[in-house]
């Protein structure tokens, strides 16, 4: 039956990905509704709801932090979007290669975008080839817009159904959530989706290293890229994992999560786990499974017992997997009744 809410996805070149369908409907409800994470933002703060300038401030240089022979990380100021920070919430990768720089996610607004081209520049007079979209969320590709003006033809890379899911569905919805987070700190950013399709098994050679691309499926979203520095042993988790912070499963699956770090531990073992919020862990993917299992394990007793999302809540809170990291992570006392809640949903799709 036609989409009559967002007729958009019922156009016949949109990729028919169940799950990726259900995941932007979803997504884009919320932002309609001004329910998205961490704050009503879309409708509380719509591209005309404040005085804005033109163009926002520079965003202030931040120096990259030298992790192996190739990568640099520029490291994000703060874990949510806000004015102080101008949006720079989530990391943004530099691999330093014979052919050329490669860019891991680019950030949240040109002028994030613009910050990081400042700090190629001083690292190397080699041009950005390459910019890699981990996922459909707009902290990841905002910032596309610096590196296609300061290089036209540069590929800006995501998985197929994150491109089109960008280009006709949640491309100018994530633009106006984080222009409203960040107060306008952002005006100035266009909607610069991704525009070629790579898929996991994808392969750089750069020369000096090779760079693969990884695909396991729904993760944190149902288009979550990772890159293998394969010559570091890193890998460059995206949203898929996170330090610290729990991953916002809205757009995702637990089960999936699950599954993705069989796959990634069962083919690099023993990497460098990079994330896009936070900081390099090799034990990261063991945190993050103890961590989510303990909210997921116990929703999923609860719906066989038939019992309530509240009776979930009370035994997560319980757990010694969730509460051993309950205090050293960012946002928890706020946002862990909609993870169980999401947990709980999930866990009553798999039982039906």
């Amino acid at each position: 039956m036609p989409d009559r809410l967002f007729p958009e996805l019922n156009m016949p070149d949109f990729p028919r990905n169940a799950g990726l369908v259900d995941a932007v409907r979803r997504d884009l409800t919320k932002r309609l509704l001004g329910l998205g994470a961490g704050a009503a933002l879309a409708a509380t703060f719509g591209p005309t709801a404040f005085a804005a300038p033109s163009r926002g401030p520079q965003v202030p240089d931040v120096a990259p932090t030298k992790l192996s022979e190739h990568l640099y990380i520029i490291y994000a100021r703060g874990g949510f979007p806000s004015r102080e920070n101008q949006g720079f919430f989530a990391n943004i990768a530099l691999v330093l290669t014979k052919k050329g720089v490669v860019v891991f996610d680019s950030g949240t607004s040109v002028q994030i975008g613009e910050m990081a081209i400042r700090q190629i520049k001083r690292l190397t007079d080699k041009p950005v080839i390459a910019v890699i979209n981990s996922h459909f969320h707009g902290d990841h590709w905002l910032g596309n817009q610096a590196f296609r003006e300061a290089w036209p033809d540069v590929p800006l890379y995501a998985h197929p159904d994150c491109v089109t899911a960008i280009r006709k569905a949640v491309g100018e919805q994530w633009l106006h959530q984080m222009m409203g987070a960040t107060e306008g700190a952002i005006e100035g950013t266009r909607v610069v989706g991704p525009d070629t399709p790579i898929n996991g098994g994808h392969v750089f050679d750069m020369g000096d290293v090779t760079l693969k691309v990884h695909y396991y499926g729904q993760a944190h979203t149902p288009v979550d890229l990772m890159l293998e520095i394969v010559q570091d042993k890193i890998v460059l988790v995206g949203d898929a994992a996170m330090d610290h912070r729990i991953a916002n499963m809205e757009d995702g699956s637990f089960n999936g999560t699950f599954k993705v770090y069989d796959e990634l531990e069962a083919h690099i073992p023993g990497a460098l786990w990079v994330p896009g919020h936070g900081h390099p862990d090799r034990d990261m993917l063991k945190k993050n499974r103890e961590l989510l299992m303990g909210i997921y394990d116990n929703a999923a007793k609860a719906v066989e017992a038939g019992g309530s999302i509240e009776d979930a809540r009370a035994a997560v809170l319980k757990d010694p997997r969730v509460t051993k990291y309950a205090r050293d992570t960012v946002g928890f006392d706020e946002s862990i009744g909609k993870f169980i809640s999401i947990a709980y949903l999930e866990a009553e799709q798999k039982a039906f």
